[in-house]
């Protein structure tokens, strides 16, 4: 079997370990790649298959799709993911984390996953 992650499921876990474990409140794409690259990684030493899916019109439907809750900012001349005011880490694990296999979940929140969005668990 193979596990396909979308930019939408990176991004919404990438959101909610950087808000509850520090005082950003937005995810680079560079930090976004390598997070994203470190999951895989977990999984295919875990022996499950995993793609990532991060082109272009992956992020403009990830835009389309999830406009009430993500937006692209520009930051110190940077494009970076960010949540929509309001919107919270609760809510990023109500509409993302509750389908997720267990495997896909422990690779999200593995500490060398998270070293790569600069978090400490």
């Amino acid at each position: 079997m193979c596990v396909y992650i979308g930019i939408e499921d990176l991004a919404a876990n990438a959101l909610i370990e950087i808000l509850n474990k520090t005082e950003k409140d937005f995810v680079t794409y560079a930090e976004l790649e390598c997070y994203g690259a470190e999951v895989v990684n977990i999984l295919n030493e875990q022996g499950e298959k995993a793609v990532l899916i991060l082109s272009r019109e992956s992020t403009n439907n990830m835009f389309r799709n999830y406009s009430d809750i993500f937006e692209e900012k520009m930051l110190d001349n940077e494009l970076v993911i960010a949540l929509k005011d309001g919107k919270t880490a609760d809510d990023l694990i109500e509409k993302f984390r509750g389908y997720l296999a267990w495997d896909v979940l422990l690779a999200f929140v593995n500490k060398k996953s998270l070293a790569k969005l600069g978090v400490v668990s």
